[in-house]
């Protein structure tokens, strides 16, 4: 059996959003297919079962990029062990591809987005660190897994990364196909949220302290639910999910058409209980996960230019609307078009999206 090692250099267990999700459930996968160890910081736990092994001891601190005692103890990880492979979650370890032949293992670097463009337009000062750590991860890597033809595009033009060694990998759903849940389950979020039953549901969610996500907050409240109020007839609540800070929730009380629901257990219950999902962000990078999410638990989108990147072109039209970045009006529409009709998921979105044929397709590859 193939031996794999995951590096991962931040906290993504137990996994409450969409990046934690995304590395986990990768892993989670591709322990059922492979012998997989994850080194990961010290702050990781799972109480769930997991089908690979995790090694929580990295520091919980980006100094670790730069700390000697870190680099040995990866070294000696890997000494000691037979890896076949080597993946990196994101590109800071890069100093890693320089030792990979004196180890015989094969060095993935799994891009999540082209992260040097994420910190620079954050406005991060150390972005140019990240540009230099980067191309040498892709220089030094075996294969590259990209998240979107869209990064890889930009791969290719700013750091010269070739066809034969990229892979796109989107994020996936552990969802197989498409379930219908019970009227009485989708009642229970009405009674819980004491919502009328010609109101329809709308969903939003994502990590609050992302910038991206607040500007689509703000998006909801200055754009979307002015339009919205334009048709008297159409009744409506937005459900944002997700621990929201009590500045944000103080700010937005007084509006009666939006509810904050918290963390939830299962954002899937909502996903399956809404008319529809709206995704009114405009800026960050890779494909957003929030959509594949809802897609999969067979919501319909309403989604930006911008959010809509990464999803199959046959999704458009029937499960996916998408309006132009600033076309508040269009997306209003595209709204109460959707909330109106239930279209199934297309079975093609679970073969090209669930995780289990996403791990088949890339070991295919780089085994």
């Amino acid at each position: 059996m193939y031996n794999f090692l995951s590096i991962i250099w931040y906290k993504v267990l137990p996994a409450h959003y969409g990046g934690q999700k995304d590395i986990s459930r990768f892993n989670q996968h591709l322990g059922l297919k492979v012998h997989l160890t994850a080194l990961c910081s010290s702050d990781n736990k799972s109480n769930e079962p997991l089908s690979y092994k995790i090694v929580a001891a990295l520091p919980v601190s980006k100094t670790q990029f730069f700390n000697p005692a870190t680099k040995k103890l990866i070294l000696n990880q890997i000494s000691r062990q037979h890896y076949s492979h080597v993946i990196l979650e994101h590109p800071y370890h890069a100093w890693i591809g320089k030792h990979k032949k004196k180890w015989g293992v094969k060095l993935i670097v799994h891009a999540h987005n082209i992260e040097f463009l994420r910190m620079k337009q954050r406005k991060k000062w150390w972005w140019p660190w990240v540009k230099y750590v980067e191309k040498k991860a892709f220089d030094r890597a075996d294969f590259i897994l990209f998240k979107t033809n869209k990064d890889l595009l930009l791969a290719k033009d700013m750091f010269n990364v070739t066809d034969e060694k990229s892979i796109i990998v989107p994020y996936g759903t552990d969802i197989s196909n498409q379930s219908i849940l019970p009227e009485s389950a989708k009642n229970k979020i009405r009674l819980k949220h004491n919502l009328n039953p010609e109101e329809k549901i709308i969903l939003f969610a994502g990590t609050p302290d992302y910038e991206p996500n607040i500007m689509a907050l703000h998006n909801i409240v200055s754009h979307i639910i002015p339009k919205l109020q334009k048709y008297s007839v159409f009744k409506f609540r937005i459900l944002i999910c997700g621990n929201q800070q009590e500045e944000t929730i103080n700010q937005y009380k007084y509006l009666p058409e939006i509810l904050f629901t918290g963390f939830v257990d299962s954002i899937d219950e909502y996903l399956q209980s809404a008319d529809v999902f709206i995704n009114p962000v405009t800026t960050g990078s890779g494909i957003q996960t929030k959509n594949i999410e809802a897609i999969a638990n067979g919501l319909s989108v309403s989604a930006t230019q911008f959010a809509s990147t990464g999803l199959p072109d046959y999704l458009h039209g029937n499960k996916l609307l998408i309006s132009d970045n600033d076309n508040w009006e269009q997306f209003a529409q595209n709204i109460i078009e959707l909330s109106g009709k239930k279209t199934p998921t297309p079975s093609q979105f679970y073969t090209d999206f669930y995780w289990g044929n996403i791990i088949d397709r890339i070991l295919s590859i780089v085994l």
